[in-house]
């Protein structure tokens, strides 16, 4: 970590009296939106606070107290009041687009601030151009972080050539591993793209160093996906597959010839067995209507986003949301997600290279 210290004036204490702006984050992404995030003290016995905001644009507003109760608020020109008669900490955040902008190759952005701010570059930028020297400047997660005093900054930055297309191959399953003659068996990969932009691959299955099947797959920077294929084999013996230079087998062995009342037991008991797990499923599905009851205050989109998990048994990567409400920004998309975590209503895990959202209720 680098750390570089200058000596620069303090934050200009606020005009208005009964609240305090304690931090402001300005976190860039490469696409150029840039997330603005307030941690405000406010004394209790006002109705309402009134500050400015950085861009004279901004959506995805979202205004909590400290007990994580939604906040009502009204945007009048550059100003945003909120109502927050009661509370004692306040976390604003909004996304705006306006705060940025780009010319062959090089992002600037430029705004005012009567504040101390934190902003935090995209990973991977590099720094050409600085208004004025900062407070500070770190490097956390590949990410330059400049701390700066309160007025007005002009910050310019580009990106490096990196290689856009990367996939990388791995977790090789093979389901059974030992069948009888006939038998089907499952043979998956997980692929991910974890370049910087949009591309195909080519998943190509080898048996015994024979190609036994292919598929062509197009992911986006990101995102991962697990590929099956499903072949079977009928002489006895052991079969070596492959697929990316992961190697792994399974055995066909000689088919045997039971009883026929055996069958018949083997049969209602994986019957029974189906219907338990069938039933155990459906006593544990989430209830989306029990949800909405419990949280009257989601939006719309979240509506949305939360039946479709639903609909998906209860839980889907975030590719899949992504790719289900295409409209909805990849940011908002995920910060829609983190709202949804903080009040509890869904768990977000990390699977592979993808992120697995599960209904908690």
């Amino acid at each position: 970590m680098i750390l570089i210290i200058f000596s620069k004036p303090q934050e200009i204490t606020s005009e208005n009296m009964g609240f305090h702006v304690e931090s402001v984050i300005l976190t860039v992404y490469r696409d150029g939106i840039v997330h603005i995030l307030q941690d405000i003290r406010v004394n209790e016995t006002i109705p309402d606070i009134t500050l400015p905001i950085l861009s004279g644009s901004a959506y995805n507003v979202l205004a909590i107290d400290e007990n994580g109760s939604v906040l009502d608020y009204e945007i009048n020109g550059s100003n945003i009041t909120i109502f927050t008669l009661g509370a004692t900490e306040v976390t604003l955040e909004y996304d705006t687009k306006q705060l940025t902008s780009m010319k062959t190759g090089v992002w600037t952005i430029f705004f005012k601030s009567p504040y101390n701010v934190t902003v935090k570059l995209p990973e991977n930028a590099e720094v050409i151009f600085l208004s004025d020297a900062p407070s500070s400047i770190n490097i956390e997660d590949k990410r330059i972080v400049l701390s700066l005093f309160p007025g007005e900054w002009e910050i310019s930055y580009i990106f490096p050539i990196i290689q856009l297309f990367n996939f990388r191959v791995a977790d090789l399953r093979v389901s059974p591993e030992f069948v009888r003659s006939g038998e089907a068996v499952t043979v998956s990969v997980l692929v991910m793209n974890v370049g910087e932009e949009s591309g195909f691959y080519d998943v190509v299955l080898e048996v015994n160093g024979s190609v036994e099947d292919r598929r062509t797959i197009m992911l986006d920077r990101g995102e991962s996906v697990r590929i099956n294929f499903t072949i079977s084999r009928d002489k006895p013996g052991t079969y070596i597959v492959e697929i990316a230079g992961l190697r792994g087998k399974f055995v066909v062995r000689e088919t045997l010839v039971f009883p026929t009342h055996l069958i018949f037991l083997l049969v209602l008991f994986a019957a029974a067995l189906t219907f338990s797990i069938i039933l155990i499923k459906w006593r544990r599905k989430p209830s989306i209507n029990r949800i909405f009851k419990r949280h009257p205050y989601l939006r719309q989109e979240e509506k949305e986003v939360l039946l479709f998990i639903a609909e998906n048994g209860g839980r889907a990567f975030e590719s899949e949301i992504r790719r289900r409400f295409p409209k909805i920004p990849r940011t908002s998309l995920w910060r829609l997600v983190r709202r949804l975590e903080r009040e509890g209503i869904v768990s977000v895990r990390k699977v592979g290279y993808g992120n697995l959202v599960e209904l908690k209720e």
